[in-house]
C-alpha cells in the first residue's frame, strides 16, 4: 500500500514537470522582444520637416572641415530665371571704323619713323617726316612760286601808273591792262594751289609756300591730316594704336604706299552665328533692345579656375546672308572696350592695351524660355548619380556642437544648363530649406565613404 501511494506521488510529479517545460517553449517563441524608448514626438532620423532619412542617406562634417570645403549654403526661395540660349561668338573689328591705313601723301624718302609698334598716338603727333623726290610736286611748287612773282612785279607796275593816271599825264587804258594782267596771273596762281593739294601737300603746307616764298623740300605725315573716318556721335577721346608698320627710314617710297596701319578699338562688334529656327527670336530682341550676356574666358573650367568676364550688349544689326558654308545666320553686337593697362616702350612712348580683341571667342547667351516661383541652384549643388539626381540639404536640431549635418534629397529638374538648374517645387525641398551650392559631389564621396564604415568614421562623421 504504501509503495502505491509513492508511485501515484512520482507519477504526478513527472506529469508537472512535464507542463512545465512545455509552457516554458512555448512563451519563448511567441514573447515579444521589448521595444526600444521612442522619444516623444520625434524620430531618430526625421528632419524638423518631416524627411525620413537613415544613416546612409546623410554625412556629417565638422566646423572644420566644413570651413576647409569652403561649402556655400543657399536659402530656397521662389525665383524667376530666364533660361538662355548659349551660342559662339567671336569679337570683330568694325569694317571702316577699327582700323585705317596711313598712305604716303607725296613720293618721298623716309627722313624718320617717329612711332612704334603698339605705341598709342594722337591727332596732333607726327608719324613720319618725307624727304619730298616727286618730281610732279617740286614743278608744281616751282611753278607757284614763278606766279607769286610775276604778280609782284605786276602789282609794282599799277602802284606806280596809278598816281599818273589819275592826274593824266598818261591814259587809264594803261593801268587797265596791268589789273587785267594780275587777275590773269591771279587765276594761274589760284591752279597751281589747287594742283599742289590734289598731289598731297595740304592747305597748311602751301599756305606756307606763299608766305616764306620758299620749296617745301620735307614734309612732317601728322595724323591730323591723314584721312579716315570717325563716328562723329562718339563723344570718347580719340586714341589709336599702331599695330604695323610698313617702311624703314632710308626707304623710298611713291605716293600712296602704305607707311603704317592704325587701330581705333574703342568699339568693336560681337559677332555670333544662329541657327535658322533661332532668327525670330533674335529679331524680338533687337526690336526690344533686350541686353544679350557676353561671356569671356573658358566655360569648360571649373568655377575656382573659371575667369569669366561678363558684360551686356545690345543687337546692332542681323545679316541678310546666311554662310555659305555653315547655314548659319551672323549678327552683330555693338561692344565698348575698356583700356586694360597703359605701359611705357623703351623711348617712354605710351602703348595701349585693351581688354577685349578681335579674334576672341566669347559665349553669348539668348534669353528664351522663362520658369517663375521655382528653386534656382547653380549646377555645381546637383549630384547625378546613375540614375539618382539629387541635392544636399543642411539638417539641424540634432547634432552634435561643433558638426553640421547634411541629408541627401532626391530632386525634380525641370531645366539645366552650363551654369545654373531649375528645380520643381512639388518635391522635397521647401521654402526655406538650406541647400548646399559648392562641393556638393565631394559630400556625396564623403557620404558614401562614411557608409562603408571606414575605421576612422562613425555614423557619418568627418573631421
Amino acid at each position: 500500500m504504501p509503495g502505491t501511494i509513492l508511485l501515484r506521488i512520482g507519477l504526478f510529479l513527472s506529469i508537472a514537470v512535464a507542463i512545465g517545460l512545455i509552457g516554458y517553449y512555448t512563451g519563448t517563441q511567441r514573447a515579444p522582444a521589448p521595444a526600444p524608448p521612442v522619444e516623444a514626438g520625434h524620430d531618430e532620423h526625421e528632419d524638423e520637416h518631416g524627411h525620413d532619412h537613415g544613416s546612409g542617406e546623410v554625412v556629417e562634417l565638422s566646423d572644420t572641415a566644413f570651413n576647409n570645403l569652403k561649402i556655400a549654403v543657399k536659402t530656397m526661395r521662389g525665383e524667376t530665371y530666364v533660361s538662355p540660349l548659349t551660342i559662339p561668338g567671336e569679337v570683330t573689328e568694325i569694317p571702316g571704323r577699327s582700323s585705317f591705313t596711313v598712305a604716303a601723301p607725296v613720293g618721298g624718302n623716309i627722313r624718320s619713323v617717329n612711332v612704334d609698334v603698339g605705341q598709342l598716338v594722337h591727332l596732333s603727333d607726327t608719324l613720319f617726316t618725307l624727304d619730298i623726290v616727286d618730281e610732279p610736286v617740286l614743278s608744281a611748287q616751282i611753278d607757284l612760286l614763278d606766279v607769286l612773282g610775276q604778280i609782284d612785279v605786276t602789282q609794282a607796275e599799277i602802284n606806280r601808273l596809278a598816281p599818273l593816271a589819275q592826274a593824266g599825264a598818261i591814259a587809264g587804258k594803261a593801268s587797265l591792262e596791268f589789273e587785267y594782267q594780275k587777275q590773269k596771273l591771279q587765276n594761274r596762281k589760284d591752279a597751281r594751289v589747287q594742283e599742289l593739294i590734289a598731289r598731297g601737300l595740304t592747305q597748311q603746307q602751301v599756305s606756307k609756300v606763299i608766305e616764306e616764298r620758299k620749296l617745301i623740300k620735307q614734309i612732317d605725315v601728322l595724323l591730323s591730316e591723314v584721312p579716315r573716318d570717325l563716328d562723329s556721335s562718339n563723344q570718347d577721346p580719340a586714341s589709336f594704336v599702331v599695330e604695323t608698320l610698313d617702311i624703314h627710314p632710308g626707304m623710298t617710297i611713291d605716293r600712296g604706299t602704305s607707311l603704317a596701319r592704325l587701330a581705333d578699338h574703342r568699339y568693336l562688334y560681337i559677332r555670333g552665328e544662329a541657327f535658322e529656327q533661332d532668327v525670330p527670336r533674335l529679331y524680338e530682341l533687337e526690336a526690344n533692345h533686350v541686353p544679350i550676356e557676353v561671356q569671356f574666358g573658358h566655360s569648360h573650367q571649373d568655377k575656382d579656375h573659371r575667369d569669366f568676364a561678363t558684360r551686356i550688349a545690345e543687337i546692332a544689326y542681323i545679316d541678310n546672308h546666311a554662310d555659305e558654308k555653315t547655314g548659319t545666320f551672323h549678327f552683330y553686337l555693338r561692344l565698348k572696350n575698356e583700356v586694360a593697362a597703359d605701359s611705357l616702350l623703351l623711348d617712354q612712348s605710351i602703348t595701349r592695351q585693351w581688354r577685349f580683341k578681335p579674334g576672341q571667342r566669347v559665349h553669348l547667351r539668348l534669353p528664351m524660355e522663362q520658369y517663375e516661383d521655382q528653386f534656382v541652384l547653380p549646377r555645381e549643388a546637383l549630384v547625378e548619380e546613375g540614375i539618382e539626381t539629387f541635392v544636399f540639404q543642411q539638417v539641424f536640431g540634432h547634432v552634435e556642437p561643433g558638426m553640421k549635418e547634411f541629408q541627401k534629397v532626391p530632386v525634380e529638374v525641370i531645366h539645366r544648363d552650363t551654369n545654373t538648374v531649375v528645380i520643381s517645387r512639388d518635391g522635397d525641398i521647401r521654402l526655406g530649406d538650406s541647400i548646399v551650392v559648392t562641393h556638393a559631389y565631394q559630400l556625396y564621396l564623403e557620404m558614401l565613404s562614411s557608409a562603408g564604415g571606414g575605421a576612422d568614421s562613425h555614423h557619418g562623421h568627418s573631421h
